[in-house]
């Protein structure tokens, strides 16, 4: 055990401390031909090991940087960190208290805490909720709960002929459709709904598509909204939305895998105004809470449906009926077996507290105005989408007289140069027909001269690529 310690310890300090790019841009084919990944009969030595270890840490894009702008997380967060060292030391099964003790009482003052912050959770009445992998389970329950209340007998007996329709933002995540898959519901059953200029929702054409529905004698169950776009980082409206479900006896769910955190912030908090008239909502703690990936909820404001709709099995051998049985989590879980998750996040929330992450999210929001002012202020960058949140999609356009074509193959080529250069990495975004940089700020240690370091290089690397393209 000693010298497996001794290792990780090396090789995290070595990880943490050293000066590298933020990303080694490498293809498969090259890689394959670079590392040895083979599994033979006979076991490796300890050095086979470390080396392997090191390869995977060298080729890893390091998320912990600054420079780190691709994704919807980023940052390294050290208790939350240490939670999930400790956890998979501890080894524990979420699906009963018998063998998670402590993590379920963590897992279940989280969920209350969450739950508080939506609004399901008041002095007169109690969420429910339970960790999931990430968003895309938690979208998932979510539809299987609103597909439990609008036909119970499914569970039992299956589709016995009526045709279920969902409906979601046309900017709503992909994970909607993997939902309606699984559950039987049908891909072509889920609806996609137009956006407006905001790139949120449009209720009016929500209410269209639904009377569509009607008229064609399907059910129309469920209704995904979400808070926090992938590209735009927009807020589908919830009042007006929720108004529309209540006409039609719908599930109203708000997918706030990536925007939630916006609720620890007294600032902007109004971005989700409404959040505790849905009947559930997703959250995502490994992206903006910077927890090591995954662990994210669901949570839901009527309580039992979470087990009516998932649990079943089980009674004879796992879950017994004894003292304990009111803290087993298993039955509202789709999981058998659950990784302990809720130890890094709980540990990561009780050393920043509460305002510590509206700290966090009202310092980035503050950069993220710093950042539009400064776009909006050079002759060659532009905003081709609003930004009310952590999401910046912006175009190099040094010129009018070029088309869209041009410019998409212009950015993309940007983005790429400068990873190869050793510089930002950023990920490339469309949006009504544009293409453009998405900048993703996630990370508390982001400086402003991190983003201006970004834009520069943006100016500085785009000229070059023009100068190459009109000489070829």
């Amino acid at each position: 055990m000693q010298q497996y310690l001794d290792l990780f310890q090396q090789l995290a300090l070595q990880h943490c401390q050293q000066n590298r790019a933020v990303s080694e841009p490498i293809q498969a084919s090259q890689l394959q031909h670079m590392i040895d990944v083979s599994i033979g009969a006979d076991g490796a030595e300890l050095d086979d090991l470390k080396q392997a270890a090191g390869q995977y840490l060298k080729f890893q894009p390091d998320s912990g940087q600054v420079d780190f702008f691709k994704l919807l997380y980023s940052g390294r967060n050290n208790p939350a960190l240490l939670g999930d060292w400790v956890a998979s030391l501890g080894n524990a099964n979420m699906h009963t208290f018998q063998v998670s003790p402590v993590a379920t009482l963590m897992e279940l003052e989280l969920i209350d805490q969450w739950n508080r912050l939506v609004g399901f959770t008041t002095d007169s009445r109690a969420g429910d909720g339970v960790m999931v992998s990430g968003g895309s389970q938690a979208n998932l329950i979510a539809m299987m709960m609103a597909r439990h209340q609008a036909m119970p007998d499914i569970k039992a007996k299956g589709l016995t002929g009526q045709t279920l329709v969902a409906f979601v933002s046309d900017q709503a995540h992909y994970s909607a459709q993997k939902a309606a898959n699984l559950l039987g519901i049908g891909t072509d059953n889920l609806i996609a709904v137009a956006s407006d200029a905001q790139g949120r929702l449009c209720p009016q054409a929500l209410a269209i598509a639904i009377e569509t529905s009607l008229e064609q004698g399907h059910l129309p169950f469920f209704i995904g909204l979400t808070a926090g776009t992938t590209v735009l980082g927009a807020f589908d409206p919830v009042m007006e939305c929720r108004a529309i479900a209540d006409q039609h006896g719908m599930w109203l769910h708000i997918d706030g895998a990536w925007g939630a955190p916006v609720l620890f912030s007294q600032h902007h908090r109004h971005l989700l105004n409404g959040s505790d008239l849905a009947d559930s909502f997703a959250w995502d703690a490994h992206k903006l809470m910077n927890v090591p990936i995954t662990a994210a909820v669901i949570l839901t404001r009527h309580q039992g449906l979470l087990e009516l709709a998932c649990g079943g099995g089980g009674g004879d051998y796992l879950f017994h009926s004894d003292e304990n049985a009111t803290y087993n989590l298993g039955q509202k879980s789709i999981q058998c077996g659950r990784r302990a998750d809720a130890l890094k996040v709980w540990l990561s929330w009780k050393a920043v507290g509460s305002n510590g992450f509206a700290d966090k999210v009202n310092r980035l929001q503050e950069l993220k105005r710093r950042c539009v002012e400064a776009i909006n202020t050079s002759d060659c960058l532009y905003m081709i989408g609003p930004a009310v949140y952590l999401n910046v999609l912006f175009q190099y356009r040094p010129t009018t007289s070029m088309t869209e074509t041009q410019l998409r193959e212009l950015n993309i080529a940007l983005c790429k140069h400068m990873q190869a250069q050793g510089c930002a990495y950023v990920d490339y975004a469309k949006y009504q027909g544009k293409t453009g940089i998405r900048l993703i700020l996630a990370n508390d240690e982001t400086q402003y001269q991190d983003i201006q370091r970004l834009l520069d290089h943006c100016l500085q690397f785009g000229a070059e690529l023009r100068q190459i393209s009109s000489k070829g």
